[in-house]
This record gives C-alpha cells, sequence and structure tokens, in this order.
C-alpha cells in the first residue's frame, strides 16, 4: 500500500501541472476593449495597460493589468520591483513593493467614486527607474432604488 501510493503521487502530480495555464513569455494583456499602451522608445521599453471590468462599478474591485515588455522583442521584461498608484487628484492609494518576475502583473482596486482616474506605475529595473500614466474612466452610477 505504501508503493501504491507514491507511484500515485509521481503520477498524479505531473498530469496535475498539465493542467495549470502556461503564460507564454510572448503573452501581453487580450481580451480588453480598453488597454492603453506607454512606450519610451530610448529606454526600448512598453508597457501595456488594461483593467477589468472594462466599466469600473464603484466599491466593487477592478483588476488594473500591465504588461512590461522590451519595445524591439516584445520579449517580457522581469526582475523588476513595481508601486502602482491610483489617484483622482484628491485621494490616492498606493500598491508597494510589487514584484514583477515575468514582466505581466496585476493588482485589485476599489473605486470609491465615479469619473476619471490616474493609474501611475513606478518601475524600477537594474539601475533605471521608470514611470507611465494611464487613465480609469468610472462611469456614474445611479444609486439603488430601495423602495
Amino acid at each position: 500500500m505504501k508503493y501504491i501510493n507514491t507511484i500515485i503521487i509521481f503520477v498524479l502530480i505531473p498530469v496535475t501541472a498539465l493542467g495549470l495555464p502556461i503564460h507564454s513569455v510572448y503573452s501581453h494583456i487580450i481580451d480588453s476593449n480598453n488597454s492603453q499602451l506607454w512606450k519610451k522608445p530610448k529606454d526600448n521599453l512598453a508597457i501595456q495597460f488594461a483593467y477589468k471590468p472594462e466599466n469600473p462599478i464603484i466599491d466593487s474591485f477592478t483588476t488594473l493589468q500591465f504588461s512590461v515588455t522590451n519595445l524591439q522583442s516584445g520579449r517580457h521584461i522581469g526582475d523588476s520591483l513595481a508601486q502602482v498608484t491610483v489617484t483622482n487628484g484628491q485621494r490616492l492609494f498606493k500598491f508597494q513593493n510589487i514584484t514583477t518576475q515575468t514582466g505581466d502583473f496585476s493588482v485589485d482596486y476599489i473605486f470609491p467614486d465615479d469619473g476619471t482616474h490616474q493609474v501611475l506605475l513606478r518601475l524600477d529595473n537594474n539601475d533605471s527607474i521608470q514611470v507611465a500614466s494611464f487613465q480609469v474612466f468610472v462611469p456614474h452610477q445611479a444609486p439603488p432604488n430601495l423602495l
């Protein structure tokens, strides 16, 4: 019985691992109508940004997605440290010390009110610091009808 359990573990673990999603080095943000691209040709850098859902809802989670790539090759740039700041000009919220091993990362944010919000990204990579800015529009939502 001891050997059967060992065999099951060695057989099931690789089969289970095959069912996990595999992220290609060339995978970027897809299936988004609100994708924004920031480029810095001097540093050979491109940052793609998108958010889901496409129409953020106040007081509900919105996923802010980032993909950092080499502008010429399209390959992801990893091993960076990121900071994301979201502001509407009156309030701001910071996500700090985000490690980006694969070049793709995301954070979940709850927008407290409608209007245009600015998403600022600071990316520390090797001996350089890059900054990018993106916009998210949160549409006005009518209050729920309680009657």
